[in-house]
């Protein structure tokens, strides 16, 4: 799956020309908490995507989301100050760089 993944990411890369390209591993769960102020219960939360392959275009990134069997799901583009960003990066671990 990986292989095929940063195959992808290769071929956008020399394609598309960005600055940077990344291939993120999306941590497996996220943590809700559940209750007040002080939380009573932690959920654990399964993700959607597995992987991310996250293309730097100066102003923004172009993020392709892909699952866990190596389909692709979906491309966006983010901000690179937006909160979205800022989490994603928090979530993730850098499996492959360009």
């Amino acid at each position: 799956m990986l292989k095929n993944i940063v195959k992808f990411a290769k071929k956008e890369f020399r394609e598309k020309k960005p600055l940077t390209g990344k291939v993120l591993r999306v941590k497996e769960a996220k943590k809700v908490s559940i209750g007040g102020p002080l939380p009573q219960r932690v959920v654990r939360e399964p993700q959607n995507c597995h992987f991310v392959v996250l293309l730097d275009y100066g102003g923004n990134y172009r993020m392709y989301s892909f699952t866990r069997t190596g389909i692709l799901m979906n491309g966006e583009n983010i901000e690179k100050n937006s909160d979205k960003m800022k989490k994603l990066l928090k979530s993730t671990k850098v499996e492959y760089k360009l």
